[in-house]
């Protein structure tokens, strides 16, 4: 093939094309694409940083959630601990049981005396002296319900003696230790 031949003008104007060219090409570059380039990297950094922090929360709320549940349980268990030990002598209470015990058996309570407390390392005793008339069979009851009791109760020092009346065939007596908590 033959070579072509450019004129002097004709080389200028390549020259100015391609001078021109890369002028665009580099006002592309530099003013549009590099920057654009650089706030997708920092948007998609900040996605990800935005997505990691929704995750974590998402997993603290799972957390929280079964904190709570926790929580819940644990308070239950207290209250139903503190039914049991509780932290104040809670009479009246204690004077309802007996009562409703004694009616539901057939127990003539005849006398309920203080007896005292001891502390313990981590609960008090307190007792009172219960005197008691009834058969022998509800007295047996009487004593296994207050001992099924959901407060911690026991009895002791139980001494019976036999009567001549025909509605009760047994005098009791005992001592009826309650627990209450020191904490």
């Amino acid at each position: 093939m033959d070579k072509i031949q450019l004129t002097k003008e004709q080389m200028g104007q390549i020259a100015a094309g391609l001078l021109f060219g890369g002028l665009f090409i580099y006002g592309y570059l530099f003013y549009f694409w590099l920057p654009t380039a650089k706030k997708i990297e920092e948007n998609t950094k900040k996605v990800a940083t935005i997505e990691s922090d929704i995750n974590k929360a998402k997993m603290q709320k799972a957390k929280y959630k079964n904190l709570e549940d926790k929580l819940a349980s644990l308070r239950e268990e207290k209250d139903a601990a503190q039914k049991k030990l509780p932290r104040d002598r809670k009479l009246p209470d204690l004077l309802r049981t007996i009562t409703a015990l004694s009616k539901k058996h057939k127990i003539d309570v005849q006398a309920i005396t203080p007896a005292g407390s001891a502390p313990v390392e981590y609960f008090t005793r307190v007792s009172y002296i219960i005197s008691i008339k009834g058969n022998y069979h509800d007295v047996g009851r009487f004593l296994t319900a207050l001992g099924l009791e959901e407060r911690i109760m026991t009895s002791e020092n139980l001494t019976m003696s036999a009567t001549n009346a025909p509605e009760a065939s047994v005098n009791a007596q005992f001592t009826l230790v309650a627990y209450q908590y020191n904490g």
